[in-house]
């Protein structure tokens, strides 16, 4: 198969360096997309859209877009040949002004409007993304769920919802809780990089308070 580079959108300069590329391809595994009633402009719509991630053009006719503000989940995209007619149209990050000559040695990255970058993971003629931000730590959770989690320093006192709202929240995110060993110890280390000492300071995690009683199978509030 000799690589080919389909199509490329150029946003203006001073609007950013964000490209969207097409290529011969279709998505073997993804969360149930966003379905578009437009199957000739497909690619170019997502690009339009501030939350689409990823564009996919069936031979069908069918046109799909991948959000990132979807709950995480992998997506995997395999290149396919030209007979097929089906496209996928990755939103990435271009450096400089020139097209690419081809596909097949980019990087696929995405920044999001607060500064954060989704990137694509690519293995022989596919291309896999977990669904998390760079820099996050995706966890499985027992109910089917997957989460991506990070921790963040305060550099003073900071009440719970004050970090909620003016952390948390302007970033598309929000506080979580805990749900297993796993990610306790996890937040742990986490915790240790940022207080090396291990001298006493607060950390912040969604939840609420319960009685202070043993009568529920699953609850037993202690003093630590």
């Amino acid at each position: 198969m000799i690589p080919a580079l389909l199509l490329l959108f150029l946003i203006p300069q001073s609007l950013g360096i964000m490209k969207m590329i097409q290529i011969y391809g279709k998505v073997t595994y993804g969360p149930f997309p966003m379905t578009s009633p437009s199957s000739e402009n497909c690619a170019s719509e997502c690009f339009d859209l501030d939350y689409c991630i990823l564009s996919w053009q069936t031979p069908e006719g069918s046109c799909y877009h991948y959000s990132n503000l979807d709950r995480p989940d992998t997506i995997t995209v395999v290149e396919t040949d030209k007979t097929e007619g089906s496209k996928v149209g990755f939103k990435t990050n271009i450096t400089g002004d020139n097209c690419p000559f081809s596909y097949t040695d980019m990087d696929f990255i995405m920044t999001i409007s607060n500064g954060d970058t989704y990137s694509w993971k690519k293995t022989g003629n596919s291309w896999s993304l977990n669904g998390c931000r760079d820099g996050w730590k995706q966890f499985d959770r027992t109910d089917g769920y997957s989460v991506c989690m990070k921790v963040f320093k305060s550099s003073g006192n900071i009440y719970r919802w004050d970090a909620r709202n003016k952390g948390c929240q302007p970033m598309g995110t929000d506080q979580i809780g805990v749900a297993s060993i796993e990610e306790s110890r996890w937040i742990h280390e986490q915790m240790m990089q940022y207080n090396p000492a291990k001298k006493s300071f607060a950390f912040w995690i969604n939840g609420s308070f319960k009685d202070n009683d043993c009568s529920t199978e699953n609850f037993c509030e202690v003093s630590l």
